[in-house]
């Protein structure tokens, strides 16, 4: 009878114990996100720390990407569209601002109101654009500014100024040297697309992200890879997020590399973080936010690896959303409270067209690059007229038509069909000289 209790109190402590483990395991989050290697890492250990003191428990983090924050947005639409409750992820975390107003359009983030101690320390706009959203379904959570990554040393060797606005990158010293992606994967792309288009007009706007885009030698998914091929000399300039043009600067030195931001055209944008429809780990998402939002995370973002408070691995390069973290750190060269850019952004706009500018890019230019680059040399040769080369097919005052059905498959891929044959028969022309 002993040796049979003793053997039911060992199986009892052993389901004592599984039991235990089960409910560790259940501590979890699961987060979409763009972010590169470093900042998962960095977040990611700090933030157990955090939850670890908070929770007196371990919780396990499980990060998913699909490639780019235009993929991750297209990728969790697609989850909804199957089941409409719940894609089973509780967070999307960067990509910039655009993703998160088209979230919440769709239905598909939910309001959650941090304390009162955060907001008041968050202003609600800068230079005009929000921080936060008025109901609460997203916030910033670092600010991001676009500009232009320069290879002094290839520059140098290529005989060219370094660049003061965008469509600089346009000019025939630049032809195949200039670095661009593809803003259907990549968010910061098509952000900067975006403010191009914004900036210029829609005329003058595409004009210059056609010559971009042809003056580019290729066109990779990622910005990250368009930065490491400017640091290595592959390109000499190319269009770049703040965050991997300080990576390669940090790495390369400012004697080799610089990052310009081109005057009254850009903008300095909230990188955002949202609890998505259906979390089906609601409170771990919740003290997710808030912790993304502490002086001890803000600090991550901003301070050197190895500093005091700073990131253990990776330095990462980004701009805090906290004013209270620029006045305390002397390493800040930038101070985006106290930028004046002139330049103001239309946000709703961009974000109803975000899909359509993604499209009319692919089938102007980089669906038909080779042709479209073989055909920019002919222009710059004085061999094919210029404003024929740069004719598109879709003109500004049938934007809103566009906006309006481009969710409608068969309208999209027809008119997708239609803009391409014209720009690849604008291409030909142009080559046969006609």
């Amino acid at each position: 009878m002993k040796r049979k209790n003793k053997l039911f109190t060992i199986a009892g402590i052993f389901c004592i114990f599984l039991i235990s483990e089960q409910c560790i395991a259940e501590e979890k989050l699961v987060i979409i996100s763009p972010h590169w290697e470093g900042v998962k890492i960095e977040i990611e250990d700090a933030f157990k720390k955090y939850y670890k003191k908070l929770k007196n428990t371990d919780i396990k983090i499980e990060w998913i990407d699909q490639g780019g924050s235009s993929d991750d947005l297209k990728y969790v639409e697609s989850l909804f569209k199957k089941n409409p409750e719940s894609t089973g992820i509780d967070i999307f975390f960067g990509g910039g601002l655009d993703p998160y107003l088209r979230l919440k359009e769709e239905g598909f983030l939910i309001p959650f109101r941090v304390s009162e101690k955060i907001l008041k320390e968050i202003p609600p706009f800068c230079n005009g654009i929000p921080n936060y959203d008025k109901d609460y379904t997203w916030y910033g959570i670092v600010l991001s500014s676009f500009g232009i990554l320069c290879n002094k040393k290839v520059l140098e060797f290529i005989k060219a100024p370094v660049p003061k606005k965008w469509n600089d990158l346009t000019l025939p010293t630049y032809y195949g040297w200039v670095g661009v992606s593809d803003p259907r994967h990549s968010g910061s792309m098509h952000m900067m697309f975006e403010i191009i288009l914004q900036s210029n007009g829609w005329e003058k706007g595409w004009e210059t992200i056609i010559g971009i885009i042809t003056n580019s030698t290729s066109v990779p998914a990622s910005a990250s890879q368009s930065a490491k091929d400017t640091a290595i000399g592959q390109n000499a300039v190319s269009l770049c997020i703040d965050s991997y043009a300080l990576a390669q600067i940090e790495v390369n030195g400012v004697e080799n590399m610089c990052f310009v931001l081109p005057e009254h055209q850009t903008v300095i944008n909230p990188d955002c973080a949202g609890i998505l429809k259906g979390a089906p780990n609601l409170e771990n998402a919740k003290i997710f936010i808030e912790f993304l939002l502490t002086d001890e995370c803000q600090r991550l973002w901003m301070y050197p690896k190895g500093s005091e408070k700073g990131p253990k691995k990776y330095s990462l390069n980004r701009l805090a959303i906290k004013p209270s973290v620029y006045e305390n750190n002397p390493t800040a060269t930038v101070n985006p409270y106290k930028e004046k850019l002139e330049f103001s952004f239309d946000f709703k706009l961009a974000s109803q067209r975000w899909a359509l500018v993604n499209d009319l890019a692919g089938v102007f230019a980089i669906d038909c690059a080779p042709l479209a680059r073989k055909a920019y040399k002919r222009v710059l040769e004085g061999k094919c007229d210029r404003d024929k080369f740069f004719s598109i097919c879709v003109k500004q005052k049938q934007q809103d038509e566009l906006i309006k059905n481009w969710k409608d498959p068969v309208f999209r891929n027809k008119k997708l069909s239609q803009f391409l044959k014209c720009s690849i028969e604008k291409y030909k022309a142009c080559l046969s000289g006609k």
